[in-house]
């Protein structure tokens, strides 16, 4: 869209005539847009400006639209409002408008000063000055790189570098970059022509049509069907709705196509891992457990045995005992890592299934992303997606969690550096703290901030604690809390290596009801 200061220079000539004495009586801005309201008595109506900031969309013109803005009147405008439009006009070549305003005071003393409108690309800005040039006031307050331009109220305002002007360089590689993407690629565009009639004040406005593409600008382009037209407000405010509308169901589009693909990735890989489970095997540790037991009166004078296996008599397997261990408890281990692999494989399976079916829904959802739809539609989507209030900021945690009997919210980490992580920056200072004793396993924080916890809670986190642990399969696991504050980093430690004290312990026997009803096993997962 070629809004660049040869138009910009030529509506102001129109405005200067359309919005001589128009009292502006309200504004409401946002980030990127500004609307001003006032009574114009060139027209005898309510005329709507607006000024737009966003890179390659930044823009003046009147509007019809409805735009979302705050309600409450900017903060920028409250010492000027109401103000009159005295004359308007561009000092240079480059998209800065300005326009002439008086304003009252307090004590009804009529002061006069510049609106000046900065349509410069990134630094876009809209400042308030006095009749001397002094800052009053801005939409953003900065300084650039090099220190020479500062925009701070109380400091003279000085405008930015000019432009090269193409008049006066002949040269159409100094036309905006929206222009020279409408130009023939040969050097015969007539940059004279247009120059002489800048120049001399007669340019005039062309609304530009090729296949779906209207522009407006001040000279016919070649290759364009152009047609003159007397209302290059009310054109410009069509063009730039449907860019802005056509930006905003492309932005939501991306959103939701990114969403789905996330979803669809993350599923692939969930799906991988849960195949991976089904097919695991544990009849060779069901059989060494077996043979444990058929030839422990082996191990009465020795540490080592070789034995023939069940299935295949031919084949043979060495039996060792450890130090400090009987026959008897070598056979419970491969039992219960039997057990271990043979609910892996149920829960693999039954998990196969249910990612199936969301794979499946993800990407026909996916599908229907990429095909073009209203903005009515992605906007309901993306809001389905969107996670539940109170959820967001900790669907963002690395961390596994869950919910205490009290209802109170505990977290576990998964490794090192998530321990490292929970304890050390995520965790309140009257948070409970809970490891188990002189044991390797997760950092586990129960959130209960200044409320008191009762001790159903403290088992809760404590079974966590036991169960993300080396000593999970113990009987009876000793679990350490103390309050974060009294939690510290061990000096010249890796991560997650802490020290704590005024600890107090608690003897727990993981339970797999109160596992399930927390949600740290396979079937609550599954549900």
């Amino acid at each position: 869209m070629p809004f660049d200061a040869f138009l910009l220079g030529q509506l102001a000539h129109e405005w200067n005539i359309r919005w001589k004495d128009m009292e502006i009586n309200s504004a409401w801005a946002d980030k990127s847009r500004v609307i001003m309201q006032g009574w114009s008595p060139q027209n005898r109506k309510t005329v709507r400006l607006l000024i737009a900031f966003t890179p390659g969309f930044a823009r003046i013109h009147e509007t019809q639209h409805r735009y979302d803005l705050p309600k409450a009147t900017h903060p920028l405008f409250s010492r000027f409002l109401p103000f009159t439009i005295d004359r308007v006009f561009t000092s240079s070549f480059d998209r800065i408008l300005w326009l002439a305003v008086r304003w009252s005071d307090d004590w009804g003393q009529v002061s006069t000063g510049y609106l000046v409108i900065e349509l410069t690309g990134h630094v876009s800005n809209m400042v308030i000055l006095d009749r001397d040039h002094t800052i009053l006031e801005s939409l953003h307050h900065f300084q650039d790189k090099n220190r020479k331009r500062l925009i701070r109220p109380g400091t003279p305002y000085r405008l930015p570098e000019p432009l090269p002007h193409p008049c006066q360089t002949h040269q159409t590689r100094d036309l905006s970059p929206q222009v020279r993407k409408l130009l023939p690629h040969d050097e015969s565009w007539p940059l004279e022509s247009l120059c002489r009639q800048y120049e001399s004040a007669s340019l005039s406005f062309f609304t530009l049509h090729r296949d779906d593409l209207t522009d407006i600008w001040v000279f016919p382009l070649i290759g364009f069907a152009v047609e003159p037209t007397n209302q290059p407000d009310a054109v410009l405010d069509e063009i730039f709705w449907a860019k802005e509308i056509d930006r905003l169901r492309t932005n939501l589009q991306d959103q939701l196509i990114s969403r789905w693909r996330d979803r669809v990735r993350h599923l692939r890989a969930r799906l991988v891992e849960s195949r991976v489970m089904a097919q695991e095997n544990g009849e060779a540790w069901k059989e060494e457990g077996d043979l444990w037991l058929a030839y422990q009166y082996h191990f009465k004078d020795n540490k080592e045995t070789e034995v023939p296996t069940f299935s295949d008599p031919s084949r043979t397997i060495v039996l060792n005992l450890p130090e400090a261990k009987t026959p008897t408890e070598m056979a419970q281990d491969c039992y219960r890592q039997y057990k271990r692999i043979k609910n892996r494989v149920a829960a693999g399976k039954r998990l196969m299934e249910i990612l199936e079916n969301e794979l499946n829904h993800a990407e026909h959802s996916l599908n229907e992303a990429e095909e073009p739809r209203s903005i009515d539609y992605y906007r309901s989507q993306l809001k389905r997606l969107a996670p539940a209030e109170g959820a967001k900021g900790q669907n963002n945690l690395p961390f596994r969690r869950f919910v205490s009997q009290g209802g109170f919210e505990i977290f576990v980490g998964r490794n090192r550096e998530e321990n490292q992580e929970l304890t050390m920056r995520r965790a309140r200072p009257d948070d409970l703290w809970f490891h188990v004793k002189q044991t390797s396993g997760s950092h586990v924080v129960l959130r209960t901030g200044k409320r008191q916890a009762n001790l159903e809670d403290l088992l809760d986190a404590a079974h966590l604690a036991a169960f993300y642990s080396a000593a999970k399969h113990s009987s009876t696991v000793a679990v350490d809390y103390t309050k974060r504050k009294f939690v510290r980093k061990r000096p010249h430690a890796e991560a997650a290596q802490v020290l704590y004290e005024r600890e107090k312990t608690l003897y727990v026997t993981p339970n797999q009801e109160r596992l399930r009803r927390l949600g740290a096993t396979h079937d609550k997962l599954l549900e």
